[in-house]
């Protein structure tokens, strides 16, 4: 009878848990097809001998294309493989000591080992991409170095990540650097996939800045977390907003407090840029709420405005969410009480 018990409340309080996720279902996805290369390029640019230099620079071209133009003109800024001086350049960047220090640390950190789970966990991410964007490419996905350059770049039909902004809050390069606490808490590896979709979100869902207050910044930014944790069902709540357990807490606990206090003060329709970035923008905390606040609570708040939207329309997609382009229509129409 003890156990009847004990099992009637373990499943009671499953029940309750899978039905606090406000009526999402996860779709099956194990029979999407989706094809994409991982390719770490870092490693195959850096194995050119440097006397071969020159004879390389057409293979590449050929083989990478319009990515090889991007990543030397844009991201290492080199200039073009066509000018005069291209092959000098390359190869200042390939024998620059700091950089193979830094080439060192990434093979260390993003093994065979690693960069399979990668390939995994992006696979997952790019099925239920395409479940829900079947008519878009999936992008092949390249690894580089940028010499802490760009963390993120994106095209048609490639996204290439810089491999050394994810080497671990710890890494000593950061410290070098003088890299704020709050910003190496996000350099770790398992970050790479949620940034990917969030840089896909972005490319998607472009900012449109016709009409730039606050509850429109708060309310992009949570359409974009949601595309995260669409096309990453499973990630956990402190991955998705980048926050600590005891930040993920705070928020929690402080979301109505949060919410009375940017009513209160009248900033829910300011487009001062500056009160507009203290509470969306990368911080160490928000400075409206306190040290013990998270920065970018703006974005969670954001999130939130829209799971309450989900709440409120049952017959609505996630795209219909996302296709939806009139911020203040939506606060509206979420009918947000926290």
């Amino acid at each position: 009878m003890r156990i009847s018990k004990i099992l009637l409340l373990t499943t009671l309080i499953v029940y309750i848990l899978e039905g606090c996720q406000w009526g999402k279902k996860t779709p099956d996805v194990s029979e999407v097809k989706v094809n994409f290369e991982l390719k770490s390029f870092y490693e195959q640019l850096f194995s050119i001998p440097s006397e071969e230099v020159d004879t390389h620079i057409n293979e590449l071209q050929n083989e990478y294309g319009k990515y090889f133009n991007a990543y030397c003109e844009g991201v290492i800024r080199i200039g073009s493989p066509t000018s005069p001086h291209f092959s000098e350049n390359l190869l200042k960047f390939l024998t620059y000591k700091p950089n193979l220090e830094v080439l060192d640390t990434c093979k260390t950190v993003f093994t065979p080992k690693r960069k399979e789970i990668l390939y995994k966990d992006l696979l997952q991410a790019f099925k239920f991409y395409r479940y829900y964007y079947p008519e878009r490419e999936i992008p092949d996905v390249y690894l580089h170095i940028s010499g802490f350059n760009e963390s993120m770049v994106v095209d048609s039909g490639w996204v290439s990540v810089s491999v050394e902004k994810y080497l671990g809050r710890d890494c000593i390069f950061y410290e070098w650097l003088a890299t704020p606490k709050y910003l190496r808490n996000q350099m770790e590896p398992e970050r790479v996939v949620p940034d990917v979709m969030r840089a896909i979100a972005m490319t998607e869902y472009a900012y449109n800045d016709s009409t730039n207050d606050l509850i429109s910044q708060m309310i992009y930014h949570g359409k974009i977390l949601h595309f995260v944790e669409h096309t990453i069902p499973d990630i956990a709540d402190t991955l998705l907003f980048g926050f600590t357990e005891k930040q993920m807490k705070w928020c929690k606990k402080n979301e109505a407090l949060m919410w009375a206090s940017i009513v209160e003060h009248k900033h829910l329709f300011s487009s001062d840029q500056m009160l507009i970035r203290k509470y969306v923008g990368p911080a160490p905390f928000t400075s409206f709420f306190g040290q013990e606040s998270p920065g970018q609570t703006g974005r969670y708040l954001g999130y939130k405005i829209l799971e309450s939207w989900i709440e409120e329309h049952p017959e609505k997609t996630f795209r219909d969410m996302m296709d939806l382009t009139d911020p203040h229509s939506i606060l509206r129409e979420a009918k947000y009480r926290p």
